[in-house]
């Protein structure tokens, strides 16, 4: 299946809130992949934006949708907005978003000790723009 990214609306937000339990502030802007209807298969959301870094939050329906929303999650928060640093939040239980992170690129910056829950750490993941291969050479 084909999918298109386009820029998501902020009422397209909740697709992604839905899916990871993150709470998107004002500031967030998110990138999203479409199937030929119209519909959401896919998200990245960024947030929490300082001088040289800004956090993401992923989701999509089916692993496909990577194919077509892996490069442009990257060169937004890289090339578009020129960003040195890309972050994740992920939950030490939720095994799966940990090895996807780890498979990308991303290395684990800090982990928090009950961070998340009584007993359930609280992982911070990084990714540095030199670092990231998704990239093609001319934006590196």
């Amino acid at each position: 299946m084909r999918y298109s990214v386009r820029a998501a609306p902020p009422e397209h937000f909740v697709w992604l809130e839905g899916r990871t339990g993150c709470v998107l502030t004002r500031g967030a802007r998110a990138i999203e992949a479409v199937d030929a209807a119209g519909s959401i298969r896919g998200m990245v959301a960024y947030d929490n934006w300082t001088e040289s870094a800004v956090s993401a939050h992923m989701a999509v329906e089916s692993a496909s949708v990577w194919r077509t929303l892996l490069r442009p999650a990257f060169e937004y928060p890289f090339v578009q907005a020129g960003k040195q640093l890309l972050l994740g939040f992920i939950i030490a239980s939720n095994k799966q978003s940990m090895a996807f992170v780890q498979r990308v690129g991303f290395r684990e910056a800090h982990r928090i000790q009950d961070g998340w829950a009584a007993g359930v750490d609280l992982v911070i993941w990084q990714m540095r723009r030199q670092d990231c291969r998704w990239l093609g050479k001319e934006t590196a």
